[in-house]
Order: structure tokens, then sequence, then C-alpha cells
């Protein structure tokens, strides 16, 4: 594709940029107010995942490194250096859509995307309504909330399938009962009694279990806090679309910065609980004990992907608490700040609830030391 055309896309009626709509998935012109569908998309193209070994083999010294990219806006001119691992973003002069994916020098590019089906006055409505389910929020919060807007941003996430054959060593219990006599004291009396108690029988376990894998996700960066971003899900892979430059218009699109292979790390770790459940499965019994495991990775494909999503930050007493809003499902995720004002009310309201209550138990109550 030719670079200045995916860089610039003017509106066929008044030259003005194009970006992406929400609401129409075409892209949509500002100042006219109209929309264009978007031209060269195949939906019907196959999103190919990837060899990971053979990737890894291709990757050169330093060909994931941070980078940043110089670009230029085709509205005003003016040349943006953007943020760092960021391939598209808006014009921080005339707030006009820049695409600049094509300058990039990563090895690994998006190869699907899910398309923005929430826009931001969406997302604001969806975060309002976090907001009120949200007990003990300082007020400022809720007012910032009214005037703080949202940015539009594309997150790389790494997708990997794989396949497991896992040899492992353990130990299968088998329950049993015994009968066992015990004495007991009624009415000055000795009397002795019987209970069942259960016990384990251990016998030695081993076996291979196989498991399959699809589409772990693993975020590719940092830009947000980890347990936020995987606090989004769930994500709907089946909307995904084959990577074009005009979904990108108006949005932030960053690269990843967490490497293939420390994602498949990752990846790892979210295997285990089924591997592991697996293993149990197949030493059988009534409780398991799993010793040791030998787990080989075979048939690893990967792909990378482009996840939206709308991001905000507050800042209450100099500290930074981060919103995120899924743009395709609307489900939110942020930290918040606690109101000590609110909290310290509430204490104090069941305080002296419990002063009343007190009170007018104890005035009605009919007790001596009260007569």
């Amino acid at each position: 594709m030719n670079m200045n055309k995916q860089q610039h896309k003017p509106c066929p009626n008044c030259g003005q940029e194009l970006e992406f709509s929400a609401l129409s998935g075409q892209l949509f012109c500002q100042h006219c107010q109209q929309n264009f569908a978007i031209s060269g998309l195949d939906e019907n193209v196959e999103i190919i995942e990837k060899d990971y070994q053979k990737q890894l083999a291709e990757l050169g010294v330093g060909a994931e490194q941070d980078e940043r990219i110089v670009a230029h806006c085709a509205n005003c001119g003016a040349e943006i250096l953007l943020p760092e691992n960021t391939v598209a973003d808006r014009c921080s002069y005339c707030d006009s859509p820049i695409v600049a994916s094509e300058k990039s020098q990563r090895v690994i590019r998006p190869a699907g995307l899910i398309p923005f089906k929430i826009n931001q006055q969406q997302a604001g409505f969806f975060f309002n309504q976090w907001l009120k389910s949200r007990w003990f929020l300082p007020g400022a919060i809720h007012q910032e909330a009214k005037t703080r807007a949202f940015q539009g941003v594309y997150l790389p996430y790494w997708t990997y399938d794989c396949r497991t054959l896992s040899e492992y060593t353990g130990q299968r219990g088998e329950y049993y009962y015994v009968t066992v006599h015990y004495t007991v004291r009624v009415n000055g009396r000795t009397q002795t009694r019987s209970r069942s108690e259960r016990r384990t029988r251990w016998y030695p376990a081993a076996g291979i279990v196989q498991n399959r894998f699809n589409d772990l996700l693993v975020a590719g960066n940092n830009s947000y806090p980890q347990e936020l971003q995987n606090a989004l899900t769930p994500w709907y892979l089946t909307d995904l679309k084959p990577y074009h430059p005009d979904f990108i218009r108006g949005f932030q699109e960053q690269s990843y910065s967490t490497s293939l292979e420390t994602g498949f790390a990752e990846a790892k770790i979210q295997m285990l609980p089924s591997i592991e459940a697996a293993i149990r499965s197949d030493i059988g019994g009534d409780v398991q004990r799993i010793g040791n495991m030998d787990i080989d990775y075979r048939e690893i494909r990967f792909k990378l992907i482009l996840l939206p999503l709308w991001a905000s930050t507050f800042h209450f007493h100099a500290k930074a608490y981060p919103f995120l809003v899924n743009a395709q499902t609307g489900e939110v995720q942020g930290k918040r700040p606690w109101s000590a004002a609110k909290i310290t009310m509430l204490i104090l309201s069941l305080l002296l609830l419990i002063a009343a209550l007190l009170y007018f138990f104890l005035k009605d109550s009919s007790t001596p030391f009260l007569q």
C-alpha cells in the first residue's frame, strides 16, 4: 500500500481528514457529517497465524526494541513526534487523524483488529454507570467525569495456540472409612460410643496427558495496569477484521513492548490450571497429588492483533487513577480513590444509630437496675 495514501485520507467533498466511526462502521467526515465506505477491505481474507519457533528464529537483534516515529500531518503540515511505540494518533496541533504504521520498523505487524463498536459518548455513559455503582467515591471524581474526555486506543495483544504433552508423576488417593470408639460421660457415667472416620490410602500414579489451547490472549504492552487490561474480558474474537489503516483513523494505535517470547511465557502461566486439571482427571481417585510435570509445548502458533478501548486518567490528591472501557462490549475497569470523609460520616452515622437503639432499648427495659 502506498505510504502517502495510507497516511492521508481526505474527504471527497471538503478535503478534511476522514476518521473511523464506531456508530456506522465506516469512515466519517466531521465537517460534512457524511459516511464513506472503507475501500479495499476484503473481510473474507483469512487472518493467518504464524509459526512461533520460525518467527523467533527470524527476529534479528534489536528487532523488538522501542521506537519513536516522526509523522507528517497531512492537514496542517506539522511534523509530529509520536509517543514511544505508537504508530497512529491525532495531531497535537489540529487534532486531525495521523496514521504512520507504514513507518514502523517492527518485523511483526498486526494481522487483525476488532473495530471500535462503542463511540466516545457511549463510553462516557458506561463509565458514569460504573461510577454510580462505586460507593464512597470523592465528589470531585463525579464532577471531573462530566468533562474529562476519553482517548480511543488500539492496544496490541498476542494470541497463542498450542498443543501440550505433559508427562507426570503423582499419587492417587482413595477414601476408606474406619470405626473409631471413644468414651463420654453422661450423667456421671462413662459410655462408649463409636463414629466413622474417613482415611485416605495413597497409590503411585504416572501418565501422559494432552491439552489444546486456542487464542490465549496476552497484553502486548504495559501502557495501562495489567490487572485492568486483563479484567476487560470478554473479547469476542469472532469480530476480528483483517488489519486496515482506515479502522485506525482518529484513534491511537500502540505497538507491542512485550516481546513475542515474553508473551508466550505469560501464556504458559495461563495454560497451567488446565494442564493440572487434566492430570488430576487422569490420576482419578478421590483426591490427587501432583509430584512432577514435564510439559512439552508443540505446534505453537501466534498472531498479533489490536483490541479497542477508551482510556482516561483522573488525578486525586496527586495520585493518578486510570479507567478503561472495552470499546467492543462496554465493560468498565478502573482504579478508584476512596472518600475518607464519606467513610467517616458512615461510621459516625452507624455509631449514632447504635447509640440511639441502645438508648431506646434501655429506656423501655424493665431490668431492676433501671427501676
